[in-house]
């Protein structure tokens, strides 16, 4: 189950300052308000949109904390109210030329107790860190609980003899329960900010605030609010830096998502004949990543075996990309491991091999399902989760006739 790590979208970018601009101060956008337990205390209104953060304005609070920024904006994006130069005391909004908005905070914690009116996108995104700060406090204790369970079942693992499978099974009888349980219930608040944030791009897809909330969503599972987002933003704002950065992501995204179509794979197989991923649609196909050193791969190939003899007459099949580097030890691996499919490729580069970038590999065994269009359907499918998958999609499907 992936974890999903909630931080308020104020938090997630770190702060660069360059030289500020000491002009007198005229522009299209105001910002007014007042800072309580602030004197005298020098505020920097920074554009945080590109890599290279910017000082827009500054401004000084008077003995009532009262300030004021009339500053020109040249676009529509992500502004930080900074306190002095500390990169811990700021207020993410979102402004665009001719805004004019009261701003009000604590000093003492700016970033948790900001408030903005006369900004619809500012409240917007003040409603979403706000969300995000309670569902932190839901996830915290879980965290902490599973972290601490997972040091001491470490400890306990290590004083007992690796040969020792019974005291290890009855360990892992031990923790295995609860970490479930703990799991369950983690994964059950991480759904509630699943579904908020499907819930509020829905309510305005063009809204800037949208583009820290997509945080809250894997890609994976969730592309078309990524692509909805990005689609309405383009309407009105195509050429602004944030909406051209989330259109770079999207589309780098794109191809490891549900429903999308995976990058081709061309390889050679063991008699060095050339096969390609794209040959196979019409099938509903495995992409397995293993290799023959590879011990949980090795495990879980009997289950690919089983699942492909139960369903291969069917129109299931299996595209398997080797990591293998020594050429005898792949081939003698699909013959004793009784690999009777015919898609078996390898450039026996090992992890040298340009496919570990292209589909983002950092551990192996690795599947991908694509369906008969060639789309995916689903992914890191193994034991029983691939064959329940599986008999869901053949279910009533009727044997194909053996060529005669």
């Amino acid at each position: 189950m992936k974890k999903l790590k909630y931080l308020p979208a104020f938090i997630l970018l770190f702060s660069l300052f360059s030289a500020c601009d000491k002009d007198e101060k005229k522009g299209n956008t105001v910002i007014y308000g007042t800072l309580s337990n602030s004197k005298g205390d020098t505020l920097y209104l920074l554009d945080v949109n590109k890599a290279q953060f910017t000082i827009v304005d500054s401004a000084v609070t008077n003995e009532d904390g009262k300030f004021e920024f009339k500053s020109k904006l040249d676009f529509k994006g992500f502004y930080q109210v900074n306190i002095g130069r500390a990169q811990d005391k700021f207020a993410m909004m979102i402004l665009e030329p001719g805004d004019s908005v009261k701003f009000t905070a604590d000093a003492k914690n700016i970033g948790y107790t900001w408030k903005a009116e006369g900004s619809k996108e500012s409240a917007r995104f003040q409603e979403l860190n706000q969300f995000i700060i309670d569902i932190e406090k839901k996830r915290e204790p879980i965290k902490a609980m599973q972290d601490s369970m997972m040091r001491t079942f470490q400890v306990e693992v290590s004083m007992i003899a690796q040969n020792d499978s019974m005291k290890l099974k009855a360990l892992d009888k031990k923790y295995g329960a609860k970490y479930d349980s703990s799991a369950a219930v983690l994964y059950a608040v991480e759904q509630e900010g699943v579904l908020f944030m499907r819930s509020f791009i829905d309510k305005e897809p063009a809204s800037f605030a949208n583009i820290a909330g997509l945080r809250l969503l894997e890609p994976f599972d969730n592309f078309e609010y990524y692509e909805k987002t990005v689609n309405a933003l383009e309407v009105k704002y195509k050429d602004v830096p944030n909406v051209k950065m989330l259109r770079g992501y999207v589309e780098r995204e794109r191809p490891h998502c549900k429903g999308q179509t995976p990058p081709e794979i061309t390889m050679n197989d063991p008699d060095g004949k050339s096969r390609s991923l794209s040959s196979m649609k019409g099938k509903v196909v495995l992409i397995d990543f293993w290799a023959s050193w590879c011990g949980p791969c090795r495990v879980e190939l009997p289950t690919v075996v089983a699942n492909y003899n139960k369903h291969k007459d069917k129109g299931f099949d299996v595209f398997s990309v080797s990591l293998d580097q020594d050429k005898n030890a792949w081939v003698n691996a699909i013959k004793s491991d009784g690999l009777t499919w015919e898609n078996h490729v390898s450039d026996l580069m090992q992890w040298n091999s340009p496919i570990k970038e292209l589909y983002r590999l950092q551990s192996i065994p690795k599947t991908i399902l694509i369906g008969k269009d060639g789309k995916i359907i689903d992914r890191d499918l193994r034991g029983e989760a691939l064959t329940k998958k599986l008999d869901e999609i053949f279910a009533g499907a009727e044997t194909t006739p053996a060529k005669k």
